[in-house]
């Protein structure tokens, strides 16, 4: 019996799973630095020491002549790599351990099941992106980086492999880069979707039960103080300064704004549509046309600037895809980061003291700002959730329900129904 255990389980070696340039996954042979230590993301890559920390560490024996790949629990730890080597080594001298027998009872050939032919990840992550270019081109771009990444910490194959526990795989993977928990929550949720089939992979059946829930707390949308905006505009150019008032006037999402044009203005009426434009493949959000009354002042604003281009704020004639960029890099550059904020920049997370990522400083709070004036103002929440484009009202109103605990009107209310006795 020992001896044919012996055959049965042969020599451990430890490789690390790395991903290369043209995306192969290959198995590459660990290097020691001793008998007992390895050299921490290091291994031999067509015969050459490369460095590869993104890499995952495998334990690789035979049970009844099939290699076995065991991944390590930490999978970038090489010191638990190490030491799940030296134990399956130290089973081997002892064929008659009690683990030995079970590694070898846990490896049995198992029966072959007939069912759907088995279908690569990477094949399906291709076909599910082209069946989903109709998408907008940000929510497109916005899968194939969640997929990608999904893809560099998942090193299952076959997508029937995958399992609750890659998602909480990919989950740490994210938040070892820094991703924030709604991002976080988003990207799991972007996975989820594409493994249940509902746009069109090839493979069939769908997996349904595949999923968890990653808990994040709801921001309501805050606005800018008016401190804040006088503080933005004194350390922005011209041409920044017409993009927030653009922004403040018209409450547009970005990348509303950037598709903006003048024959999108009827100077007449006073007022700025937002519709379709196919032709720089974009559609509104929920697919509706709407118009927005904007202000004198600023058309007259933007009428002083028209140039050459149909678009407002477009860049060597084509939309510009990067004003959050604008943003972020004009409050750095003037000082504005709070410095507490930690954001990713190359790949390598930053604080927002030595880079342009703080989230203070975010388009979005612009239509919140539009929003709250023209509701102050009396503009009732019907008709601002129009000018926004909401489908939902119970939207609109999270934009309105949030008041400066701070200000003159809230200290007002207060005052007015406090009865002192």
């Amino acid at each position: 019996m020992a001896k044919k255990l012996q055959q049965k389980l042969q020599k451990v070696s430890v490789y690390i799973r790395i991903r290369l340039a043209d995306g192969s996954q290959p198995y590459c042979p660990a290097i020691w630095e001793s008998k007992k230590r390895l050299r921490p993301h290091w291994c031999l890559v067509r015969g050459t020491p490369e460095h590869h920390p993104e890499g995952i560490y495998h334990v690789r024996y035979r049970v009844n002549g099939k290699p076995v790949w065991e991944k390590v629990r930490v999978g970038d730890d090489p010191k638990q790599a190490a030491e799940l080597a030296a134990d399956r080594q130290s089973q081997l001298a002892d064929p008659n351990d009690a683990a030995s027998q079970r590694i070898v009872d846990e490896h049995k050939p198992e029966p072959v099941e007939e069912g759907p032919a088995k279908h690569r990840l990477g094949d399906e992550v291709k076909t599910y992106l082209s069946n989903v270019a109709k998408l907008a081109p940000k929510t497109h771009a916005a899968y194939k980086l969640t997929l990608d990444l999904f893809q560099q910490s998942c090193l299952k194959i076959f997508v029937h492999q995958i399992t609750k526990q890659d998602l909480q795989a990919f989950d740490s993977f994210l938040l070892k880069q820094g991703h924030e928990d709604r991002t976080r929550a988003n990207r799991i949720q972007h996975v989820i979707t594409f493994l249940r089939n509902k746009e069109g992979r090839r493979a069939g059946p769908p997996v349904t039960d595949v999923s968890i829930r990653i808990k994040y707390v709801e921001q309501p949308p805050e606005a800018y103080t008016r401190q804040e905006l006088e503080n933005l505009f004194k350390v922005s150019s011209e041409d920044d300064k017409l993009l927030w008032r653009f922004l403040l006037g018209t409450g547009m999402r970005e990348a509303e704004a950037a598709v903006a044009e003048y024959p999108d203005i009827n100077a007449e009426k006073r007022l700025i549509a937002v519709g379709e434009k196919p032709y720089f493949g974009f559609k509104p959000k929920d697919c509706e046309k709407r118009v927005v009354p904007i202000p004198d002042e600023l058309i007259a604003q933007l009428s002083a600037r028209k140039n050459g281009s149909s678009l407002i704020f477009g860049k060597h004639g084509q939309p510009d895809g990067h004003l959050i960029r604008r943003l972020k890099m004009v409050a750095f550059k003037g000082g504005l980061n709070c410095g507490k904020c930690q954001g990713i920049q190359n790949g390598k997370p930053v604080s927002c003291a030595d880079a342009p990522v703080c989230e203070h400083w975010i388009l979005h709070r612009f239509r919140k700002n539009f929003a709250t004036d023209r509701h102050e103002n009396g503009a009732s929440a019907r008709q601002i959730q129009k000018w926004l484009g909401h489908s939902s009202l119970e939207t609109t109103l999270r934009y309105l329900a949030t008041m400066d605990d701070t200000s003159e009107q809230v200290r007002d209310i207060c005052n007015a129904t406090h009865v002192g006795l």
